[in-house]
């Protein structure tokens, strides 16, 4: 209720603010995000149980949107840690390869382990595909707003934006932005059918049938008309 911004849920997508506002969540995780580019940067452990007013859960959404300053760790071993891993996978969303958007991807070390670091700075998602072409003459260089730019081995380079943006700005006192109206039942295009006629039974045409053979039999023929001239 803090912003109108649109939002996103996973396996589907981008979904508007007034249906994030439907759905209600029961369980709240912070991420914390750069406020110049939006890309994540920390993800809390734990989640917490929203309040069970309206009012309480945007007082408890405003305790979250405090200012922090996060320290890059670096973990000795090679495969992530269960909070980095997390965070790289929200972080980045899909695969960052020219053209790629598979979800199903490897957290590729930058520099390769043990030579680069396990920190969040030296991974990123590939796909098998993408990470093969890494290592066969492609070469991938990662900026820190969340794009990233591919040479291929001819010299030819792709550039792919980043799949975050600018975090809006929130008024901590401001009231939560209206919701829209339900819309308007517009009346049916189209009109109801007739009811069918129902069937004559044989009997109703036969009794019509001897009533028109009685009236030819006792009608008397109208003498001819005389002519004019």
């Amino acid at each position: 209720d803090l912003s109108a911004e649109p939002g996103s849920m996973d396996g589907h997508g981008p979904v508007s603010a007034e249906h994030v506002r439907l759905l209600r969540p029961t369980l709240l995780r912070r991420v914390v995000v750069d406020s110049q580019t939006g890309r994540p940067v920390a993800v809390d452990d734990k989640t917490s149980r929203v309040a069970a007013t309206a009012e309480a859960a945007r007082e408890q959404v405003l305790a979250m949107l405090r200012p922090q300053v996060i320290t890059d760790r670096v973990e000795p071993q090679h495969d992530p840690s269960a909070r980095l891993a997390r965070l790289v996978d929200l972080r980045d969303v899909r695969c960052a390869g020219p053209g790629c958007g598979s979800t199903r991807n490897h957290r590729d070390h930058h520099e390769p382990y043990p030579d680069g670091p396990t920190a969040a700075w030296n991974l990123g998602l590939l796909s098998q595909r993408c990470h093969a072409a890494k290592h066969s003459g492609w070469t991938l260089v990662r900026h820190p707003d969340g794009s990233t730019a591919w040479t291929s081995p001819l010299g030819r380079t792709y550039t792919r934006p980043s799949p975050h943006r600018a975090p809006p700005k929130v008024a901590r006192d401001g009231q939560p932005p209206p919701l829209r109206p339900p819309p308007v039942a517009n009346p049916p295009r189209w009109v109801p059918a007739a009811e069918p006629t129902p069937p004559v039974p044989p009997e109703a045409l036969e009794d019509e049938d001897e009533d028109e053979d009685e009236d030819e039999a006792g009608s008397t023929p109208e003498p001819p008309a005389e002519p004019p001239f």
